[in-house]
């Protein structure tokens, strides 16, 4: 049987990063992929990108890492350039899009969201919206990016489901993520998808962000880690995205 860890959307924040290792230790899952988007928005994002490759066996790369590594917002990102340095930067850029693989008999495709998805697609998305994230072939499609959990049983058949994240979550200001159970190879078997939110201390956050006061939209980051409401500037047309 295995158990897998799935994680996603660290962004630089390390109580929540410190919280998250002490629950995986206590379930005893040391098999643990992450889905993207382990730098930006917080003060730590060397620590948390660390923290990863120090214990992901499988690492994907997100919008926020990507956007970071290539420095497509190089007038606004410099603090997150400078707290990376150069190896980091360069790993960031060359991490894969997405993850493959079969458990308990299901074809499973892992992404983060964005830069695969043109636009960020939730799991409440319409059905026809939601159907290329299964072609050619797959059974069961996980991501991250929406700052939700989520989970969708849909017709074509297939199952959506969102991992939530781990140091940005909006709705709850928590950590989450999920945990994937089943037995390899293509025999069917019982497949389980279990959710997990975690209190961690917010407040810490919210003091590492006030203590860098060269972070990138700062303000805007703690309303999000201490409300779990969105605080930049909403995008024009996402009717299926809840922020």
């Amino acid at each position: 049987m295995r158990r897998i860890a799935l994680i996603a959307d660290l962004h630089g924040n390390l109580p929540a990063t410190m919280t998250l290792e002490k629950d995986l230790a206590c379930r005893g899952l040391n098999e643990i992929w992450c889905l993207g988007d382990l730098v930006g928005k917080g003060p730590h994002s060397a620590e948390t990108f660390d923290w990863v490759m120090a214990h992901c066996s499988v690492v994907l790369r997100g919008n926020w890492d990507e956007g970071i590594a290539r420095r497509h917002f190089a007038k606004n990102d410099q603090f997150y350039y400078d707290q990376l340095g150069d190896q980091r930067m360069q790993k960031l850029g060359e991490l894969p899009l997405e993850h493959h693989f079969t458990l308990s008999g299901k074809r499973i495709r892992l992404l983060h969201g964005r830069p695969i998805m043109k636009e960020l697609q939730s799991t409440r998305d319409t059905s026809d919206n939601l159907r290329w994230l299964f072609e050619p072939d797959f059974d069961v499609v996980g991501y991250a990016d929406v700052h939700r959990p989520g989970y969708r049983s849909l017709s074509f058949p297939g199952l959506l489901f969102n991992v939530g994240s781990v140091g940005n979550a909006l709705g709850v200001p928590a950590v989450q993520y999920a945990i994937l159970q089943g037995e390899d190879g293509p025999s069917p078997t019982p497949f389980d998808i279990t959710f997990v939110t975690l209190p961690y201390d917010n407040e810490q956050a919210v003091r590492d962000a006030e203590n860098a006061p060269d972070l990138p939209m700062q303000q805007s980051y703690i309303k999000e880690i201490r409300y779990g409401k969105y605080g930049r500037k909403l995008p024009s047309t996402k009717p299926n995205i809840e922020f």
